[in-house]
């Protein structure tokens, strides 16, 4: 056998080099593939399995995520849930795929009413269990839910807005306004109230002072449909001669738009209405009663994930003794600045069609105007 040169064995160890890559490559694209296929199976599995609920609520996303946490409640289409480590989520329920509640709760399911128990909810069913076999409904016939409720606070919630301007100089004025928000929820009624109030001193001298309580109660028949067994406001504005003024009602009303990020209803009914003015001229009653037909409307879109439009509009007719044709408007772009607070712009219109005139015959003038900012609280 010949002897090998030099050359020769560099080469000889270049193609043994070669090749013992080209060995290691081949196991290295083996050793990724069998590891992809692991975690594909892993993340499979972990989509596609229930999580015990035992001691939480689990909530899953059409994108496959879990959240564990307390399920608030459901309203107009937004489930409300509660992380340790996201805090209050408002989740749109066309994003949930699957939930399944620790403690039981009620819903309210347009064609069967009130049902109690354990909820588990898939994309098409509604599976409830209480004590006897699992009854089963129809997902999109879901109207609201809420669990717990051994407490009443798991019912309420609150949001408040505070606005503030001082102005000193040539002219020392201050101006402050606050609105208040109150819900009551379950899965069958709804209480709201309302307060909004305004005033404002000039020089210390007082040139706006009005405020406004208004409440609504409602109960849910349908999906769309809801009867108003009560409704009422109080108002005062001794700048627009009315020392105060009462308004109570019923009536029934229907959401018109009732989805993820827009809701629109309309309501309506009779009502009864008391007025007390400040001063009158000679021979004319300082209290009138009179009916009244009240309708409102309500929308609420959310433009961005950040940023809300709210309108509210109410309309009331009485005779002309009372005011004649009133109405109130509020307009309000609410600005996310973290969870729990807002930055909100409102807009306020009010109209009198027929003010009266106080005992010097001074007439006030039919429309109030008012832009109002203010940094707001929710709970």
């Amino acid at each position: 056998m010949k002897a090998l040169y030099p050359l020769q064995f560099v080469l000889v160890g270049l193609c043994l080099a070669i090749i013992g890559v080209a060995s290691a490559g081949q196991t290295a694209i083996v050793t990724a593939a069998v590891t992809d296929e692991k975690l594909d199976a892993d993340v499979f599995r972990w989509e596609t399995s229930t999580p015990t609920a035992t001691d939480f609520d689990w909530v899953q996303l059409v994108s496959g995520e879990w959240l564990k946490g307390e399920i608030k409640g459901l309203y107009q289409d937004s489930l409300e849930f509660d992380s340790d480590k996201l805090d209050l989520l408002s989740l749109d329920w066309e994003d949930v795929k699957y939930v399944e509640t620790h403690i039981p709760g009620s819903a309210y399911i347009e064609g069967h009413g009130t049902v109690y128990g354990y909820f588990k909810i898939n994309n098409t069913k509604i599976i409830v269990t209480n004590g006897g076999e699992p009854k089963e409904y129809d997902r999109s016939r879901l109207v609201s839910f809420i669990t717990g409720g051994e407490e009443e606070s798991d019912y309420w919630s609150a949001k408040l807005t505070f606005g503030l301007i001082v102005r000193s100089g040539n002219t020392d004025q201050i101006d402050y306004n606050a609105k208040l928000n109150i819900k009551r929820r379950t899965s069958f009624s709804r209480f709201i109230l309302d307060y909004i109030g305004n005033i404002s001193n000039t020089q210390d001298v007082e040139t706006i002072n009005n405020h406004r309580i208004s409440f609504t109660a409602d109960r849910f028949v349908s999906r769309y449909f809801f009867w108003r067994p009560v409704f009422g406001e109080y108002y005062r504005d001794p700048f627009l001669n009315i020392d105060s003024r009462i308004t109570v009602g019923a009536g029934a009303g229907y959401t018109v738009i009732d989805t993820s990020r827009t809701n629109l209803d309309f309501t309506g009914g009779p009502g009864y209405q008391a007025t007390r003015f400040v001063s009158v001229q000679e021979g004319e009653n300082i209290e009138e009663t009179t009916p009244a037909l009240v309708l409102t409307t309500n929308y609420d879109i959310e433009i961005t994930k950040k940023l809300d439009f709210v309108y509210n509009y109410s309309i009331t007719w009485v005779d002309s003794k009372s005011g004649g044709y009133t109405h109130h408007m509020v307009t309000t772009f609410e600005s996310e600045i973290t969870g729990s607070f807002d930055f909100d712009v409102s807009f306020i219109w009010d109209h009198t069609s027929k003010p009266t005139a106080a005992d010097d015959g001074s007439v006030p003038l039919s429309d109030d105007y008012r832009l109002t900012v203010g940094i707001s609280y929710e709970y």
